[in-house]
């Protein structure tokens, strides 16, 4: 009997403009077992390491797994309602797939103009994570005009590299910070991302200047 075991990605989720989170599971018979890796495609499936996506795992799982336990439930090999509930999760993977709403899209692209990549901070390992700081906070030097990321959030901006730039640097602090300053530094990157909805167009390639 032949076993046809080894490691297979999976789990494609947060996809935009060719960029997307994939797990790397180990399998038996393309059955995966047990996530041992997590990439973030950037093109042509090359891209970098990041920290494991739950939700890129639980889709990796959910849409293989799903279909089986659902076909099991009908031929009543299992509980239906443990069958319709793994459709249900498999259904819910599969609408993972795409950046779907407009904010997240807004998200996405501003974390490509701020980090290169459209990974959400949360995922980058520390190493690339201190990387792109070290890069904002020299750019940020020469653009700031006196002003911190915070008051940049605070008062907004029609420049769309200073937004990205202060974004990404409150998207990066509220990995170190806790508590209410990480919530609050969330809490602006976010009204930086509402106020380029108000000041700028964003195209199905990412963000451009309205007229």
């Amino acid at each position: 009997m032949i076993v046809i075991w080894g490691t297979r990605n999976a789990g494609k989720v947060d996809q935009r403009e060719g960029q997307y989170a994939l797990t790397r599971f180990a399998h038996i018979y393309w059955l995966p077992l047990f996530p041992v890796s997590a990439i973030w495609v950037t093109r042509d499936g090359v891209g970098h390491s990041t920290k494991m996506s739950a939700k890129s795992v639980v889709a990796g799982y959910a849409r293989t797994w799903g279909p089986i336990l659902g076909a099991a439930g009908i031929a009543g090999l299992i509980g239906l309602p443990v069958a319709v509930a793994a459709v249900s999760i498999t259904a819910l993977a599969w609408a993972w797939k795409d950046v779907a709403t407009d904010a997240a899209k807004r998200r996405s692209d501003l974390n490509q103009l701020a980090f290169g990549t459209r990974c959400d901070p949360k995922l980058l390992p520390g190493d690339l994570a201190d990387g792109i700081k070290l890069e904002l906070d020299h750019k940020w030097a020469t653009i700031s005009n006196g002003q911190s990321p915070d008051e940049v959030a605070k008062f907004g901006t029609d420049d769309l590299e200073r937004a990205a730039t202060a974004y990404g640097l409150l998207r990066l602090a509220a990995l170190r910070l806790s508590g209410d300053q990480a919530r609050d530094a969330e809490a602006g990157a976010a009204r930086l991302a509402d106020g380029i909805r108000d000041k700028l167009q964003l195209g199905p390639g990412g963000p451009y200047r309205s007229p």
